[in-house]
């Protein structure tokens, strides 16, 4: 496989950074993602002798604003194929969630969103991809999704996969729902990911969320912004962005 680069940007202080949570990331060594690019505000360089003891090679970009624009421009610059963001939760024009809007409405790339720099990380070796819980709704932006994990099923642990609902269902609704999601269970079984499958109803970023809480996630994984079709109309357009601003782990969104 050819190597990979991944994007690191971020707007906080060293001080304000855990290396746990680089650490935690981490395991998409195993994937062939050889470099990190840090696009930074502020010029620190205590994490590079690390990676570079794991032969992970690193370089530090350097841009005072960190607008959508300028992270998504850097991506391409430096053929990064994941884009990590770690921003610092202010308002204004320039506000943490208006940055998270734009960036899921523009990047054709994956955006790992980091949203607690001090949540523990579980101690198997797998980081933040110990336990994923993926939402699905069978849009193309969520078939785009499972494709990417299932190019991550080498690092990841556990997966839940979960559907929400809005309304009542028919019987037969229900049927062909349990049956869909038993479909996508076996895909992932099949790739050798322990996965399992859930029905929640609600809201779906509110549903997501305590998915997460339910399963003790440690990321969530969720398509970008998709038109409604079908059975699976079931996200609002927004579903995306609410879950990567309101959740306090990490938010991986694939467009």
């Amino acid at each position: 496989m050819e190597a990979r680069k991944l994007l690191y940007a971020t707007d906080l202080k060293e001080n304000s950074l855990s290396f746990n949570l680089l650490k935690g990331i981490l395991p998409v060594s195993e994937l062939d993602f050889d470099e990190i690019a840090f696009l930074q505000t502020t010029p620190f360089d205590s994490w590079m002798k690390g990676l570079s003891d794991l032969n992970i090679k690193s370089k530090i970009i350097l841009d005072d604003q960190l607008l959508p624009h300028g992270i998504i421009k850097a991506a391409e610059n430096e053929g990064a194929s994941l884009i990590v963001v770690n921003l610092e939760r202010k308002e204004g024009k320039t506000s943490r969630s208006s940055i998270i809007r734009q960036l899921i409405k523009e990047s054709s790339l994956p955006i790992l969103f980091i949203n607690n720099t001090n949540k523990e990380i579980k101690p198997n070796g797998k980081g933040i991809f110990a336990c994923a819980v993926f939402a699905t709704n069978w849009s193309h932006t969520s078939e785009k999704a499972l494709a990417f994990l299932l190019d991550f099923k080498k690092i990841l642990g556990e997966l839940e996969i979960v559907n929400v609902i809005k309304g009542k269902l028919t019987i037969k609704e229900m049927r062909e729902l349990k049956d869909r999601l038993a479909e996508t269970r076996k895909i992932c079984l099949d790739n050798k990911i322990d996965a399992e499958s859930h029905i929640y109803a609600g809201k779906t970023s509110e549903e997501m969320i305590t998915a997460a809480k339910d399963y003790k996630a440690t990321m969530i994984v969720i398509g970008g912004d998709s038109e409604k079709k079908g059975l699976s109309k079931l996200f609002k357009k927004s579903s995306s962005w609410k879950v990567a601003c309101e959740a306090d782990l990490p938010v991986l969104v694939v467009p």
